[in-house]
């Protein structure tokens, strides 16, 4: 494997039996699950795998239950593969469970303080009055930009709305009080966004988490951090922790500051970081660098990908034919196209298919089947033409899964879903 780093997923990627197989294959993770149940003195085993999605998705659960899945993975994957990561980051809680991974929280103080962590957010969300946002469609320039005029004049300058998540260069998320939060959802429709409110009802990642933020540094002054073992960059700053010394203080800052995903991305690639491995349930920032970068994610809770990064062998090349790719096309081009938008035709249909028009010439050329890689990407460029194409949700999906259910790749395909969760 090239130079590579390990990433961590935030709160909004459980779900229930999120890490069951990998307790039945590999006893360390069973031991780490348990661990933290000591810790937290609840059953997060039977919370994992049987609870209800409610119950698991109370943030004072879910938090540690997503750092507890991620550090099983990390200790399976040094274990199994024995290869150094050149970096550790994570995606708002993924950094505190990097940082536990680092050796720079030990893990049993990682646990105590996400489940604080998540109290504190429990609470915030429980005195209402805020609400977070999504917005795909628009520059997060240009969405900082109506969040400041709006905050600067909304109810005579008295709430606020600010960009809290930069997940990619197509997903950006604001927070800040309802009323502000409406306005603004409204500008950005009339500049051409796409605005979807997330179901939480406190604003995350934003000034109005300051009493929260008083509250979780002193939970952190509780506890004693160690030297890291590995480099952890933070989504606060963009860069690399200096020392233990900043745990704290970065830690407490991103309860209010924005999450800088795409900083962080970009800090790897220009390290020279051409692959990452997510830890943690789903494949929530595999996703979100599909297509807009030139990082290759893999996922330990995708199944394919899992068994090529133990195996050591990324290739897999022999082991599947040209049937599925050439099919991918084909539905592309047979499709009625519904979208009269040129510019976003070309985007999202025209270029992913030249994309792979040429991948499958070449490998005409060479005599060479398919790796997985090159079935991903013909599943993702027919995914992306159907939607481009605007073909209703119900046919694309019927098209989708009719594919996969032909070529006997259903199973394989399990975790790429059409529609990712939005990290917060």
């Amino acid at each position: 494997m090239e130079k590579h780093a390990l990433l961590f997923p935030g709160q909004g990627s459980q779900y229930v039996g999120m890490g069951k197989e990998l307790c039945a294959a590999y006893p360390i993770a069973r031991e780490t699950i348990e661990e933290a149940s000591e810790v937290l003195h609840i059953n997060l085993t039977k919370l994992m795998f049987e609870g209800s999605m409610k119950e698991l998705t109370r943030t004072e659960y879910a938090q540690p239950a997503i750092l507890t899945l991620g550090m099983a993975m990390f200790r399976i994957y040094r274990d199994v593969t024995g290869r150094v990561p050149y970096y550790l980051a994570g995606h708002s809680l993924g950094e505190i469970t990097a940082l536990a991974c680092s050796g720079g929280i030990p893990f049993a103080s990682a646990v105590s303080i996400v489940h604080r962590r998540g109290e504190l957010m429990r609470d915030a969300a429980a005195l209402g009055g805020g609400a977070m946002a999504a917005v795909t469609g628009l520059m997060a320039d240009d969405v900082h930009h109506i969040c400041t005029i709006v905050s600067g004049s909304y109810n005579g300058g008295s709430e606020t709305v600010v960009v809290s998540n930069i997940n990619s260069e197509e997903q950006v998320v604001i927070s800040g009080h309802k009323g502000a939060l409406n306005e603004a959802a409204e500008r950005l429709t009339e500049l051409g966004g796409v605005v979807i409110p997330l179901q939480v009802s406190a604003p995350f990642h934003s000034p109005l988490m300051a009493p929260a933020a008083e509250q979780f540094a002193e939970e952190l002054s509780k506890h004693t951090f160690a030297p890291f073992q590995y480099p952890v960059l933070s989504s606060v700053t963009g860069v690399p922790y200096g020392s233990t010394n900043d745990i704290a203080k970065i830690l407490t800052q991103q309860l209010t500051a924005p999450v800088r995903w795409t900083t962080v991305i970009r800090y790897l690639l220009e390290n020279g970081v051409s692959e990452a491995i997510e830890l943690g349930p789903q494949s929530v920032l595999k996703k979100l660098a599909q297509g807009v970068t030139t990082l290759k994610v893999y996922s330990f809770d995708h199944a394919p990908d899992m068994e090529l990064l133990i195996r050591g062998n990324k290739s897999r090349e022999g082991e599947f034919s040209l049937d599925f790719i050439i099919q991918c096309m084909t539905i592309a081009t047979s499709t009625r196209n519904r979208n009269w938008d040129t510019e976003a035709y070309t985007q999202g249909a025209v270029t992913p298919y030249r994309k792979l028009q040429k991948t499958l010439f070449e490998l005409q050329q060479s005599g060479q089947n398919a790796s997985w890689e090159q079935m991903e990407q013909a599943y993702f460029m027919l995914v992306s033409v159907l939607e481009t194409k605007l073909v209703p949700k119900e046919e694309r999906n019927n098209r989708l899964k009719r594919l996969l259910e032909e070529n006997g790749v259903k199973q394989l395909f399990a975790n790429s879903t059409i529609e990712g969760a939005t990290m917060i």
